[in-house]
């Protein structure tokens, strides 16, 4: 069955730009996140419903590009749809456009479908595909690459206890704030005169309230002014992976 992508608008607000005001790249995780929380419950399977079965969708896999971010006021309109549901994961595409109806960005996602109560992976439920319908275009071709669990040489690490604010619904942190841990650990200058083209997360173990952490960052060019980031989220005190990344950051344009 092929159905209708699901599309939902978002206005760029003043408390969701960067000092250039564009929309941060955290900004667009949640448009991202906020779309398909919204495209399950116009199916009937949102969050609340699965809760009550002590189901849910647990993300596992990210990839973002982007062309450019757009701006404070500017509204931009993102487009997803189911690409794949085997075993017990289903894949999730994105087209994020500005108001011109260009696309400015894409995303690739994998989520695992998981019993909250055993804390193991079910198998998806054929109806799932009947709700949703299936779209095999890919938002990005082979999306989800190797990523370095080992930082060679010289990197930065900052630490981190994890706030109330970071926790989510199901009582650990929001897969969006990793991308911030990833990026306080992201050196100044590239930081300052650099944009996120292009992020890819992995994610491993789940942190809860009061956990301490540390984001590894280690940049390597990657052509003129342009760097190739690989990250890794530890637990501080079990030193286990908890996720790797790994970001292209582009010259901002004059």
């Amino acid at each position: 069955m092929i159905n209708q992508n699901f599309r939902a608008d978002f206005e760029i607000h003043f408390h969701e730009v960067n000092p250039q005001e564009e929309a941060a790249p955290l900004t667009i995780l949640h448009f991202l996140e906020d779309t398909a929380i919204a495209h399950s419950q116009a199916v009937g399977f949102g969050v609340r419903q699965l809760k009550e079965e002590g189901l849910a969708w647990i993300l596992n896999r990210w990839h973002l590009q982007m062309d450019h971010y757009p701006k404070l006021g500017e509204t931009v309109a993102i487009e997803t749809w189911p690409s794949k549901f085997e075993r017990f994961y289903a894949t999730r595409e994105f087209f994020i456009r500005d108001s011109k109806q260009s696309v400015i960005g894409r995303a690739s996602s994998l989520w695992i479908f998981y019993n909250i109560l055993t804390k193991r992976p079910l198998r998806v439920r054929p109806e799932f595909q009947e709700a949703y319908g299936l779209n095999l275009a890919r938002a990005i071709e082979n999306p989800f690459t190797s990523l370095e669990s080992s930082l060679d040489g010289n990197g930065k690490e900052v630490a981190f206890s994890v706030r109330r604010s970071d926790i989510d619904t199901n009582g650990h942190v929001n897969n969006a704030n990793y991308l911030q841990w990833i990026l306080e650990a992201v050196p100044d200058h590239i930081y300052q005169d650099c944009y996120l083209s292009s992020l890819e997360i992995q994610y491993k173990k789940e942190t809860t309230y009061g956990s301490k952490i540390r984001s590894c960052c280690k940049c390597d060019p990657a052509g003129p002014l342009n760097y190739l980031g690989n990250h890794i989220i530890l637990g501080e005190e079990s030193g286990l992976e908890l996720a790797l990344a790994k970001t292209v950051w582009e010259s901002k344009p004059k």
